[in-house]
Parts: C-alpha cells; structure tokens; sequence
C-alpha cells in the first residue's frame, strides 16, 4: 500500500473517531459490529438450510405412502433406523414404493460409495411422500429422511 493512500486511511479513521467523541460528548464509544436477530417464521421449504424448519409435511392421521426415486446414475442403499434395520438396494433409475410406514422413523438413503447425494421432497393431497434423490456437488449431502410422528419431515 502506498503511502498516500495508508495516510488518507488514518486521516478518515482519526475523523470518525473525532466526529463520535464530539457528538458523543467527550467521549466515543465503540458500536456492536452486527446485531443478533431472531429468524422469522417461513414457510415450510423456504430456507432449508436451516435445521428447524421442515422441508415437507405429511398427514400423520392418514396412512402415507413413500416413494423414492433414483436419479444419480448409480445404485442407492436405503434402510429405516427402525427395529427393522435391514439394508436394501435401488437400482439407478427405479422408483421405489412403501406403504404401511411406522411413524416416526428415519431413513438413511445413500450411494454405496457415499457418493454426495440431495434429497427434494414433495407430499401429495393423498398423503404420499415422494423424495426425488440426485447427485449434488457438495461435501456432505442429504443422509436421512427424519419422519416425525406430527407430520413433519426433515432432512438432516
């Protein structure tokens, strides 16, 4: 940096500090660099990059439907968390349809080799959870489905 220019930098913060302590009253005082507001309410699927905001809900009065489709070009594995915990395979460009859902639950959906993948979920008026899995470029990825007895769904 040029002197010049290192000395307009000075002489302009030597002015703010002159200006706070003259309309301060003799003194300055040093203002918060941000200041902490809390998120507002938005509407389910609007900034789901925040954890507690569902991205869907379903009917948990109903039975639901689930349906998975593969669109990453490669092999999925799936389970519930459940007491089942069976491990199960989606070949590329299958769809997959489960009924008889237990509520709550959770379910991993993975490529094999842990392949980042995103999750875009969608719920019908007839109660069917459909979730459309693709390759995303980012580290970590969608890695379960999270169910929630009250209806909601979140992806974590």
């Amino acid at each position: 940096m040029r002197y010049a220019e290192r000395s307009k930098g000075i002489c302009l913060m030597m002015a703010a500090l002159l200006g706070a302590w003259v309309a301060g009253q003799g003194r300055a005082v040093a203002q918060p660099a941000f200041q902490t507001v809390p998120l507002p309410r938005l509407p389910v699927g609007v900034g789901q990059s925040v954890f507690d905001r569902p991205v869907a809900r379903f009917n948990p009065n109903l039975p639901a439907e689930l349906v998975i489709r593969n669109r990453t070009g490669l092999p999925l594995e799936y389970g519930f968390t459940d007491p089942r915990q069976k491990v199960s395979e989606l070949p590329a460009g299958e769809t997959l349809r489960l009924s008889n859902l237990l509520i709550p639950n959770c379910m991993a959906i993975n490529t094999p080799m842990l392949a980042p993948v995103g999750y875009r979920v969608s719920v019908d008026p007839l109660n069917v959870i459909t979730v459309e899995v693709r390759l995303v470029n980012d580290v970590s990825g969608d890695h379960c489905l999270d169910l929630q007895e009250t209806g909601a769904i979140f992806v974590n």
